[in-house]
């Protein structure tokens, strides 16, 4: 379990996942996450001939908490795990709530990135999209727009006190009305395994972790310059994805300079986990043209 200490006092965990030579590729977990999400294949990055690179978001795992950071903060702890081991660049992709947080960090660290890619990215939503999204998600939007921080702090801890009583349970219960493909794709005995195992790991030091993901996600202030993006970045997404309309990310994509979208037709929010393999043999790829 390696941590690094940051120059403001603060802890910062992460962990290395298949080939220790390969090429240096970070993934960025979702909301809420740590270190231990990741595929249950585990034996694919070796495949892929890649270093994974994950890192637990303050609050999360084994970082100490930064109450009140943006996305923005990514990039900086990021880069640091990064000098630490050794990396002077890197591949970056982020799922779901990580998606932004790859994306700041092909913002602000330039030309350390190689490539991007922002996978079931989280994305600001309109009112008029919300009916579309899974009841969790549209009352975690009423929350925080009516009662800021503090209603979400304690919404969420309700919800940390019942993943935390029985993972499986709580995950069945919160996202019912999500995509078919979603539902039997969490049904699976493997993918159930990591989801306990991370899940109990990220929630353990308590909520404020998943408190400021939701409140720094929120809205269209991220503290990123999407325009300052000069590497590649790639965006893949399910039309039927129900946890972030694919209208948000359209939005989106329009903003990063160059950007390019994949649109899968079914496969719902757990498509990336599916299709993973391709996902990142095509970042890999695009990688491979710009050294």
């Amino acid at each position: 379990m390696p941590t690094i200490s940051m120059d403001d006092g603060r802890t910062l965990g992460f962990e290395r996942w298949g080939d220790p030579g390969g090429d240096p590729l970070f993934l960025l977990h979702g909301t809420p996450g740590c270190r231990l999400t990741r595929h249950p294949d585990e034996a694919m990055w070796a495949r892929l001939g890649v270093m994974l690179i994950t890192v637990d978001r303050p609050g999360y795992g084994l970082s100490s908490p930064l109450p009140g950071r943006r996305v923005s903060h990514a990039a900086h702890d990021v880069a640091a795990v990064a000098d630490a081991i050794g990396v002077e660049r890197f591949t970056v992709a982020g799922g779901s709530g990580g998606g932004p947080h790859a994306l700041a960090c092909a913002a602000i660290l330039q030309e350390r990135v190689h490539a991007c890619a922002a996978v079931a990215c989280a994305a600001p939503v309109e009112k008029a999209e919300l009916d579309g999204v899974i009841a969790l998600n549209r009352e975690a939007y009423r929350i925080l727009t009516e009662e800021g921080r503090a209603g979400m702090h304690r919404f969420l801890g309700v919800l940390r006190e019942q993943i935390l009583a029985g993972p499986t349970e709580a995950m069945q219960t919160d996202l019912a009305d999500a995509a078919p493909e979603d539902l039997e794709w969490n049904a699976r005995e493997d993918v159930q395994h990591v989801q306990l195992e991370a899940m109990l790991e990220a929630l353990r030091p308590g909520v404020e972790g998943w408190v400021d993901d939701a409140v720094s996600l929120f809205g269209e202030d991220w503290d990123i310059d999407l325009r300052a993006i000069t590497c590649p970045v790639r965006f893949w997404h399910s039309a039927n994805d129900r946890n972030g309309p694919l209208s948000a990310i359209e939005r989106l994509v329009r903003r990063v300079p160059g950007a390019t979208l994949h649109v899968w037709r079914t496969g719902g929010h757990t498509a990336p986990s599916r299709y993973m393999g391709d996902v990142l043999s095509d970042l890999i790829d695009t990688a491979a043209d710009r050294v």
